[in-house]
């Protein structure tokens, strides 16, 4: 734990490195109105690179998220923007779905995907692209999670991203695993069309995971720049909490089976009994005591990572911690009972190895 965390803090003091500006497409694909999701796209229009094309596809023409890009491509006619409507079905997969045509359509090879939640600074382009060699598949970003809603399950949903979630995609990182988060990833479509370009994904519910997973098989890297962005989360339940997680739970369980029984170790009442009761058998420290300490120590690193993405140590996000600490082990036991997740309107069944069910 302590050393994940000092991971992420020295990465992201890491400076960028100078690298030729390429041409960049970037891909965003919508469903419905995001929180703040009109300040999300700005966000994208403001770039400072010196040449990129922004390429935004739309399942349907009623959706109400057409009307803010447009707005938005009438807002700044020097930036190269549009907007494609209506999917193709290749797959089970409604992200790659929606994705195909503007894949298809861009001009450049670099493609950079990017979910319509995600908020980013105006160098983002330059930070994430100066990542990138010959030796790299995919770059990535870690994710900070900025509450700015109601309900008790954005406060939530920001401290399991600005702690755990960073911290363990930094350790998995470092231990080579190809961690690629699908908000912020860039690769070449010449590289891609190797393993078959995006087409291949719409098999897969997470996209993201077998990006990395097949860039590896390549022989390339995955890369996570050395800034974060901004996931924008608005009002959120504690309901749509616990499915958004038991989906993405249900998802490394079908991807990584042999790794999913171990998660309980890596909760905090489970590692921290384990460890008191092996001090106090030892003789070392009283359980207690033991137990305090873990807490304790549990607590600064995590509000260490929280204060370097500027989330506010106030009460609500305090009571946050204790509770997504307090139902890690019991949200896991739900996770155990199912392999179906609810995702956009659409239940899908997942098979070993993140297939999805035909």
């Amino acid at each position: 734990m302590v050393w994940g965390t000092w991971l992420v803090l020295r990465h992201l003091r890491v400076p960028k490195s100078v690298v030729e500006r390429k041409p960049v497409s970037i891909l965003k694909p919508l469903k419905g109105l995001d929180f703040e999701l009109e300040e999300n796209l700005e966000s994208f229009f403001r770039l400072e690179y010196p040449k990129f094309e922004l390429l935004f596809s739309v399942a349907n023409e009623s959706d109400d998220a057409c009307m803010i890009v447009r707005r938005l491509i009438s807002k700044y006619p020097r930036v190269q923007a549009r907007i494609s409507i209506g999917e193709t079905s290749i797959g089970k997969n409604p992200k790659v779905n929606n994705l195909i045509k503007v894949y298809q359509q861009a001009f450049h090879d670099w493609i950079l995907i990017s979910d319509s939640n995600v908020r980013v600074s105006r160098d983002y382009l330059e930070a994430v692209t100066s990542q990138f060699d010959e030796s790299t598949g995919v770059v990535t970003a870690i994710v900070s999670g900025q509450y700015r809603g109601k309900g008790f399950g954005g406060p939530l949903e920001a401290t399991y991203l600005n702690t755990f979630y960073t911290r363990w995609t930094m350790i998995a990182h470092r231990f080579g695993a190809p961690v690629v988060i699908g908000k912020s990833m860039l690769f070449r479509k010449s590289e891609a069309t190797r393993f078959g370009g995006i087409e291949l994904l719409a098999r897969y519910l997470a996209e993201d995971y077998m990006v990395g997973q097949a860039m590896k098989a390549l022989g390339k890297k995955v890369k996570i720049m050395n800034e974060p962005v901004v996931q924008m989360i608005g009002t959120y339940s504690l309901r749509e909490f616990w499915s958004r997680h038991v989906r993405w739970g249900r998802i490394r369980k079908a991807q990584s089976p042999l790794s999913f029984p171990l998660e309980p170790l890596l909760s905090l009442w489970v590692s921290g009994v384990l460890g008191a009761h092996a001090l106090s058998h030892f003789k070392l420290l009283s359980f207690t005591h033991a137990l305090a300490i873990h807490i304790g120590l549990w607590f600064v690193c995590d509000l260490a990572l929280m204060l370097k993405f500027k989330e506010s140590p106030r009460l609500t996000n305090l009571m946050a911690w204790i509770v997504r600490e307090t139902i890690q082990v019991p949200l896991w036991a739900h996770v155990a009972m199912g392999n179906s997740v609810l995702w956009r309107g659409h239940r899908l069944k997942l098979q070993r190895g993140g297939l999805l069910e035909s």
